[in-house]
C-alpha cells in the first residue's frame, strides 16, 4: 500500500501523540552525520543534548577535581614546607654535631695537654725531691766524713775553696791542664776530695749507687793518679741501685761504703793514719 500526500500530513501529528514512534523513526534515520549535523545548525537541540548527557554529578566533577587538585596542591606546598624545615632542622643538628665534635676534640686536646702538663709536674716534683734527699745525704756525708775515712782533712771541691786549691796544686806540680782530660772526668765535680797526707780519695755520694757512679769516680781518681798522687775512688749510698752494682765496683777497684756496709780497701784507708 502506498503512502499517500495525506499519510504525510497526518505524520507529524501522529509523531507528536507516539514519543515511542518517534524514538522508532529516530533510531532508524538518525546515524552520527546526521546527529553531528543537527547538533551544529541548533543551538537549542545542542542543548537539549547536554543536559541529556551530563547529570548533576557529571557537572559537578569538574569543580570537584578543581577543588580536590587546589587542597592536593596546598597539601603538598604545606608538605614540602615541612620537609623544606625538616632538612633544615637536619643541616642545624649536623652543623651543631660537627661544632660538638670539634669542641669534643678541643677539649680532648686540652685534657691532654693539661695530663702531660701533670705529668710533667709531678716529675718535677719527684726529680725537685730526689734531688732534695740527695743534697740532704751528700750535706749529712760531708758532716761525718771526718770519721767515715778515719781523720784527715777535705771536702766538696764546689762549696771548698781550701779543697779547689789543693787540687790546683796537685794537677799543677804535675803540669796537668783541664785540656789533658774529659770534662767529665774532672776531679773537681767530684762529691768529696779527701786526703792524709799524699793518700787521696774521691768520692761519689748518691742515694742509690748505681754503674755511672761507680765509672765516674774511677775516671776522676785517674786524672790524679796521673799527678803521682795514691788515689782510692770511692762511692758512698744508702743502697745499690742494682745488685750487681757492687760487683761492678769491686771488678773496677772502686772502694763503697753503702748502708751499713764498708769495703775492705775503705776499711784500710780508714786505719791510715791522717798523715801517713
Amino acid at each position: 500500500m502506498a503512502i499517500t500526500r495525506e499519510d504525510l500530513k497526518e505524520l507529524p501529528k501522529l509523531l507528536r501523540d507516539n514519543p515511542e514512534l518517534r524514538l522508532q523513526i529516530a533510531e532508524q534515520i538518525l546515524d552520527e552525520a546526521v546527529v553531528s549535523e543537527l547538533m551544529r545548525r541548533s543551538e537549542t537541540l545542542r542543548e537539549v543534548f547536554r543536559n541529556a548527557v551530563y547529570t548533576q554529578d557529571l557537572i559537578r566533577m569538574p569543580q570537584e577535581f578543581r577543588e580536590f587538585r587546589e587542597e592536593t596542591t596546598q597539601r603538598f606546598i604545606r608538605v614540602e614546607a615541612d620537609v623544606a624545615e625538616i632538612k633544615e632542622r637536619v643541616a642545624r643538628v649536623e652543623a651543631d654535631g660537627v661544632e660538638t665534635k670539634e669542641r669534643v676534640t678541643r677539649l680532648e686536646d686540652l685534657m691532654q695537654d693539661t695530663r702531660q702538663a701533670v705529668r710533667r709536674l709531678e716529675d718535677w716534683r719527684q726529680g725537685e725531691l730526689a734531688r732534695r734527699a740527695g743534697e740532704e745525704y751528700e750535706d749529712k756525708i760531708l758532716r761525718r766524713a771526718g770519721r767515715i775515712f778515719g781523720g784527715g782533712e777535705g771536702g766538696s771541691p764546689r762549696e771548698s775553696e781550701r779543697v779547689r786549691q789543693q787540687l790546683d796544686a796537685w794537677l799543677h806540680q804535675a803540669g796537668i791542664n783541664d785540656f789533658d782530660y774529659e770534662d767529665e772526668d774532672e776531679p773537681a765535680d767530684a762529691d768529696i776530695i779527701w786526703w792524709k797526707g799524699e793518700a787521696v780519695a774521691v768520692g761519689e755520694v748518691s742515694l742509690k749507687v748505681d754503674k755511672y757512679d761507680v765509672y765516674r769516680v774511677k775516671r776522676r781518681a785517674e786524672v790524679l793518679r796521673r799527678a803521682g798522687l795514691e788515689v782510692l775512688p770511692v762511692v758512698i749510698g744508702k743502697e745499690w741501685a742494682h745488685p750487681e752494682t757492687q760487683q761492678i765496683a769491686e771488678q773496677e777497684g772502686v772502694a763503697w761504703r753503702v748502708g751499713n756496709s764498708v769495703s775492705d780497701a775503705l776499711i784500710e784507708y780508714h786505719r791510715r793514719a791522717p798523715t801517713g
